[in-house]
């Protein structure tokens, strides 16, 4: 255990290097206070460490104790890069320093930061002042481990850092003699935290059986995390690093960061890079949510994307402008004019700055970077050599460019869309990494979220190319011409996938695979039309809950919901939740519900008189079948008796539920003519064996009380008519969607089943029709009423459903005339004639060729439903 004197310095160590308060020394009434301990005898153990020359103490009063000066100045190999040195990070720096200095043994750091403030930099430049410090050798290990790339398998990370089934495998002792980096350690479980917590208080880790154990003190650990974290490790460690963010540091610093960047860029482009003095004020002016991380990935990006324009010229600079970058950072320059006096003097006069493609800097490389210059160099070439034009090629590679600076999001993510556990078990969990980040690139990139069979698909493809044996004519040129021109954004992701799958598992793809994953990012057409959900709706607490949860877990689909229907809930507050859920889940096309007792069905059809919603059921009754099955197991002791009387209990309680016939209702406004005509299309042609019945829409309130008699007896299949009712929800098909198709395609267009044709058939209602008409002639029928429509269509925008619909209407009309049916006038029709005086002299004078043509008299109730049905009435 450590003594008294040993807590004494580390604390006033730890003050000294961290509190403002204290740079000039610490007396020793602070360090008493502190410890609750005697005057007299803190003075002896402070006095004890100024004669070991851990401390010195001052000649004034009272005396103040500090550190001893140490001539470092040979010992910093920072030089430039550690930006802040003397200013924002001199406390960081400070503690470093004192930590690895530490006599005897370097004492752990803990590093707290918010992301993208140079960690990672931070610590390795750490470990570099270790080597030049000669407290570790030149050959000194140096170990990275970033908790948050085992988010989704956190329990993994265990054994590699602590290996307890062969200690020396762990990561502890492969790193003694240097130092053992763990980023984001407040992600750290409750079992590694623990095993982390012995090696700080005693250097050593522990077996699995903990009968084993090893000694690893000479491993220098570097923990970091985020503000949140700091309580929890800072109470184990005394040393603890703070760097500051982007926002906090000042101008001067950042100008330094913006120049070092840029030379950084010039250095791996192989070019001079020109920036205008726009550019800096933008970048000094803009507050980067990812900080110092953010400064660098805008610059990269900027000058990657500059550096597209001039590939194909080998003697040009890179001229970076202000359009090159983010929006964040043009619309920073609103605020220049209220700092230009600040931006002046770090800036001065000067308008351009060069930076030097063989200027010399020091730069640190941890093995996590790649050339991005040497992709966009290698990627153009081999475009080019395909024949693909260079617009196109710059468009692609910019693109490319820019799904790369967006990896940065994926280590801060906070969701799990996926289910990793499943997929891991037959997939390499390598593969589930690369494609999650290929996930969250499309996500940013093409603005929308790739469906879940998207990413199991590509998964099983990525894992599948492990073992494949790659076939370049699995794809032909034209293809790879045609997928790498029109989706260029979609092959920009997949270049980077592959990328990360060369670096994972040295396994170069060729252009023909790359286009094959592309293939996976292209959004279908139907993906953007909406679809019928599921809603389970069982009686019992979880019943439904849990079969929402087994369906969406096994297909992915995310589609189906639920709702308990407690026993004791009353029937008014049911009906208004699943009213209110099915309301909120409907995606457009209605709503297909799986219920278990008639009760629910009930429930369902009064919420579909009051919504404009589509809502089909099926009826399911496991209930009832599990209350009648487990009464009679109670009743016979005969088990065959049981189970052959409750299949015939079944098959009763299914026969029930299809005793309502099923029935489908024609429409139109008058009931007789396009209604009735309707009628007779479908028991022409339909095999299905509903009965049809024609009904009249042109009075809503009759309507739908002929409708709510007809379901007393019948189950309404759907409607058919000019246009929608939207009544509880029974479907709708239009007339135009009938005759688009043949005659034998209609019992599919009644099932809501696809057709192939998409043709709008006319001659199909010409046939109809003159098997139907006895008194019109077809022929005069072509010849004369479609210039009628096309008229009528020109004044009122007629769409496709109100132009056929009109045309089965007018061209019976034109019979029941000949035939001498007339129609008695309807209650409304003076009204409309009063109301649309306009409408009325128009349609009068449109319809007057077909009265000289088929000799009769349109009287003007007719007129009256003609103009309701053009003005939606």
């Amino acid at each position: 255990m450590k003594t008294t004197k040993e807590h004494v310095f580390e604390y006033v160590q730890k003050q000294l290097m961290t509190n403002q308060d204290y740079k000039n020394g610490m007396s020793t009434k602070v360090i008493a206070e502190y410890f609750h301990l005697q005057r007299s005898n803190v003075s002896s153990l402070l006095n004890e460490l100024v004669k070991e020359q851990r401390l010195e103490k001052t000649t004034t009063r009272p005396v103040l104790f500090y550190l001893p000066e140490k001539d470092n100045s040979q010992l910093n190999p920072t030089g430039k890069i550690m930006i802040g040195e003397e200013g924002s990070l001199a406390n960081a720096c400070q503690v470093a320093k004192a930590a690895i200095l530490y006599p005897n043994k370097s004492l752990n750091v803990l590093v707290t930061a918010r992301p993208g403030n140079g960690t990672t930099h931070f610590v390795y430049t750490m470990y570099l002042f270790g080597k030049k410090a000669g407290v570790f050798d030149n050959n000194a290990p140096f170990y990275k481990v970033n908790c948050r790339h085992y988010k989704n398998n956190i329990e993994d990370l265990y054994d590699l850092l602590f290996a307890p089934k062969n200690l020396e495998e762990s990561l502890f002792a492969k790193s003694r003699g240097g130092m053992l980096f763990i980023d984001n350690a407040d992600l750290l479980n409750s079992k590694e935290k623990s095993a982390l917590a012995e090696f700080l208080e005693l250097g050593m880790i522990f077996g699995e059986d903990r009968k084993d154990m090893l000694d690893v003190n000479a491993t220098f650990l570097v923990l970091s995390c985020g503000p949140n974290g700091y309580l929890e490790f800072s109470q184990r460690m005394s040393m603890v690093a703070r760097l500051p963010d982007l926002v906090e540091r000042p101008l001067k610093e950042k100008l330094e960061l913006i120049h070092y960047f840029f030379s950084v860029e010039a250095k791996n482009a192989k070019k001079n890079i020109e920036v205008q003095r726009d550019v800096i004020s933008a970048l000094l002016l803009t507050d980067f949510s990812l900080n110092v991380k953010g400064l660098e990935m805008e610059i990269k990006r900027a000058c990657a994307t500059s550096c597209v324009r001039v590939i194909d010229d080998p003697n040009s600079n890179i001229e970076v402008t202000v359009a090159d970058f983010s929006n964040e950072v043009q619309k920073s320059l609103i605020r220049a004019r209220a700092q230009s006096v600040e931006i002046h003097k770090l800036v001065g006069t000067q308008n351009l700055f060069i930076y030097d493609a063989h200027e010399n800097y020091q730069a640190i490389d941890i093995g996590d970077s790649h050339d991005l210059y040497e992709e966009i160099r290698s990627q153009y070439l081999e475009l080019s050599k395909r024949g693909i034009n260079t617009d196109v090629i710059h468009n692609i590679i910019n693109n490319h460019v820019s799904t790369l600076f967006k990896q940065y999001n994926f280590y801060r993510r906070n969701d799990d869309t996926y289910d990793i556990e499943q997929l891991s078990k037959i997939i390499e969990p390598k593969i589930i990494e690369i494609v999650t980040m290929s996930m969250d690139t499309c996500r940013n990139i093409l603005q929308r979220d790739m469906k879940p069979q998207v990413f199991y698909g590509l998964c099983l493809h990525m894992n599948s190319l492990l073992t494949l044996k790659l076939d370049h004519k699995r794809v032909d040129n034209d293809q790879i011409v045609h997928i790498v021109q029109d989706y260029p954004k979609e092959y920009g992701i997949s270049i980077q996938l592959a990328k990360m799958f060369k670096d994972a598992f040295n396994i170069e793809l060729p252009i023909e695979e790359i286009v094959v994953i592309t293939m996976f990012f292209i959004e279908e057409d139907e993906d953007t039309q909406g679809h019928p959900v599921l809603l389970y709706i069982f009686h019992g607490q979880g019943v439904a809950s849990s079969l929402k949860d087994v369906t969406n877990n096994l297909t992915h689909l995310n589609n189906a919901y639920s709702y308990d229907l407690l026993l004791e809930k009353d029937s008014d507050t049911a009906i208004s939740e699943i009213k209110s859920l099915i309301q909120k889940i409907d995606d457009g096309q209605g709503v297909l519900v799986i219920y278990d007792m008639g009760s629910i069905k009930t429930m369902l059809e009064t919420i579909a008189q009051e919504i404009d919603i589509k809502i089909r059921y099926i009826y399911f009754p496991i209930t009832l079948l599990g209350l009648y099955v487990a009464r009679k197991c109670a009743s016979e002791p005969d088990l065959e008796y049981a189970y052959h009387t409750t299949l015939r209990e079944m098959k009763t309680m299914l026969d029930i539920s299809e005793s309502h016939k099923e029935i489908i209702i024609t429409l139109c406004h008058t009931g007789e003519g396009g209604a009735y005509q309707l009628k007779q299309y479908i028991d022409q042609y339909s095999s299905l064996g509903y009965k049809t019945v024609a009904l009249s829409i042109s009075k809503r309130d009759e309507l739908i009380g002929q409708v709510m008699a007809l379901k007393k007896v019948y189950r309404i299949h759907c409607f058919v008519g000019t246009y929608d009712p939207k009544l509880m929800g029974i479907p709708f098909i239009s007339v135009s969607k009938v005759f688009k198709y043949k005659p034998e395609d209609i019992d599919k267009i009644l099932m809501f089943e696809p057709v192939v044709s998409e043709r709008l058939d006319y001659s199909a209602v010409y046939s109809f029709l003159e098997e139907q008409f006895k008194y019109i002639s077809i022929a005069q029928l072509k010849s004369s009423l479609p210039s009628i429509i096309d008229e009528l269509e020109i004044i009122y925008s007629l769409n496709t459903d109100q132009k056929v619909g009109l045309f089965v209407h007018i061209a019976c009309l034109l019979e029941n005339l000949k035939q001498g049916n007339i129609k008695q006038a309807g209650m409304d029709a003076e009204k409309i004639i009063k109301n649309y005086p306009d409408d009325f002299k128009t349609v009068s004078k449109i319809l007057k060729p077909l009265e000289k043509t088929f000799k009769v008299i349109i009287t003007d109730d007719q007129i009256a439903d003609i103009i309701k049905i053009v003005n939606k009435l």
